[in-house]
This record gives structure tokens, C-alpha cells and sequence, in this order.
């Protein structure tokens, strides 16, 4: 995504995205003082699929509910990298500052406020030197344009929100530096406000993609099933739970034809342990 600038993305890549997202749709309950995520490798050994651990994310949080430090382990518990938040009194996330395995600083992150609202967040290097800033811009309260420069002023990206009548976020509009529409986000939600499908249009490789969200009949999020421009299903992440409705596993699966038949085939997977 192009929010990530490019001293993090490195970093960042290594992540299971899409088990990471899926705190946007969901919620922790319960008294959690910490999550531990274990992403999986997906593979096949003369037919059966294997998996192997390859990378842990420990979250731990505060009285609030507020992520107070990340940590990356190895799949044999080597600290890789640790994330430490600052919040200020009204609990807005003021200052995230990431270390290496050896504590030495690599990147920090410095966000102000005006009136509760986010005005920018700038990111900083090991030295101390900018590297990027975004600045936030809102109409009638609510975040309308979002824009990223690099170190030297030059515009990066701007990302532009529309909002429906009740609200909630309609379209997201990502322009490039040279203000061409790289994507564009629609949703469109259910009578109770939940998400119901979320229309991806790429002009790239001009092609639209459809995620479309299904819920339980209790009300949680159990599939994600991703449609391309034909309507075909290409792609479905299944949410499993524990009893106390905390998320355990996200799996991912792509759809193929092979061999003559549909096959889902499992791609990648994480779980989660809370404490």
C-alpha cells in the first residue's frame, strides 16, 4: 500500500496481512492482557498439506485495550523487532517508536492533534532524519483527505473519503503523485451497520474485485469471499472463534480449477492464543 514508505515496507512485507486486517473487522473481548498471532507457511508433502511456523507477533495491551508494544519473533522465539506506543492522556497514539533485534532504534513515528483530531503523523529514521509525513485534513469532522510527502516536501500519494448519509465510509478515492486515480474503494453496508461488501477498482490492471463479508448468526464476522471482474470466486478467508468470541484462526484459500474439478486451496493460515 502506499502509506507504507519505503524504509518500512521492507519490514512490513514479511507480515501475514491479511490475519493482521482482521482486527479492523473484529473485536478482542475479555480482560486480554496480550495476543500471541503465529503465522504459517502452507505447504504439500506427497499430498497432504504441511505448515510450518513463520512468524510470531506478540501484542500486548494496556488496561484500555490499547496495543502498548508489538514484538516479532522467530519461529524459535528470537526477538526480531519491538514496537513500543505512547498515548497521550485522551489515549490517542502520540509516538511509536521500533527497535532491532539488538534494541537500536529504526524508525519512530511522531503523530500531534488538534482538538482530538489528527492533524499529522511524521516518521522519522534510525539518525533521526524525516523520512515521510502525512497530513490529515477533515470537513465537518470527519478525516477527508489524507496526504503523504517524502522528505523533501514532494507530494507521494493523496487519499481522498467520501461519507453516505449515516456516516460511514462510502468510497476511498488513492490518487498518485501526478493525481491519476490509482484505486478506488466502495461499500456498501447492512441495515445494522455492518460491512457488506467492499468493490475494489484497480486502474492498473483495470480489474474490480469483490469482497463480500458474511457474519454468523450471532452477529460475527465468519467469511470474506473476494469475487473478480467475471463474478467468479477467486478467493475466501474463513474466521474461526474461540467460546469467549475471540478470533483463533484466520485461513486463507485460493479457488482454482484444477485436475477437472474447484478446488480451495489453503494457502495461509494464522492463529491466535490470548492471555
Amino acid at each position: 500500500m502506499k502509506k507504507i514508505i519505503a524504509f518500512v515496507a521492507a519490514a512490513a512485507m514479511s507480515l501475514s496481512l491479511f490475519a493482521l486486517d482482521i482486527f479492523n473487522y473484529v473485536q478482542i473481548n475479555g480482560n486480554v492482557k496480550n495476543y500471541t498471532q503465529t503465522d504459517y507457511d502452507i505447504g504439500s508433502k506427497f499430498g497432504n498439506l504441511t505448515r510450518t511456523p513463520v512468524l510470531k507477533t506478540v501484542t500486548t495491551l494496556d488496561n484500555s485495550g490499547r496495543a502498548t508494544e508489538v514484538t516479532e519473533l522467530s519461529p524459535r522465539d528470537a526477538i526480531l523487532t519491538k514496537t513500543a506506543n505512547k498515548y497521550d492522556v485522551y489515549g490517542n497514539l502520540t509516538e511509536s517508536n521500533t527497535y532491532d533485534a539488538d534494541s537500536k532504534l529504526m524508525w519512530k513515528t511522531i503523530i500531534t492533534y488538534s482538538n482530538g483530531q489528527k492533524t499529522d503523523s511524521s516518521e522519522y529514521d534510525k539518525n533521526g532524519l524525516l523520512r515521510a509525513k502525512t497530513i490529515y485534513q477533515y470537513t465537518d469532522g470527519k478525516l477527508a483527505d489524507e496526504t503523504g510527502y517524502d522528505s523533501d516536501g514532494a507530494l507521494i500519494w493523496k487519499i481522498i473519503y467520501k461519507y453516505n448519509s449515516a456516516g460511514k465510509i462510502q468510497d476511498i478515492f488513492e490518487y498518485n503523485a501526478d493525481g491519476a486515480l490509482d484505486i478506488q474503494e466502495t461499500y456498501s453496508y447492512s441495515d445494522d451497520g455492518k460491512i457488506e461488501s467492499l468493490t475494489v477498482y484497480d486502474t492498473y490492471t483495470e480489474q474490480t474485485e469483490k469482497k463480500v463479508f458474511r457474519y454468523a448468526a450471532n452477529g460475527t464476522l465468519s467469511e470474506i469471499t473476494t469475487y473478480d471482474n467475471t463474478k467468479q470466486v477467486t478467493n475466501r478467508i474463513i474466521v474461526k472463534y474461540d467460546a469467549g468470541g475471540n478470533v483463533t484462526r484466520v485461513s486463507e484459500y485460493n479457488i482454482a480449477q484444477k485436475f477437472g474439478t474447484t478446488v480451495n486451496e489453503l494457502i495461509s493460515m494464522s492463529e491466535f492464543v490470548y492471555q
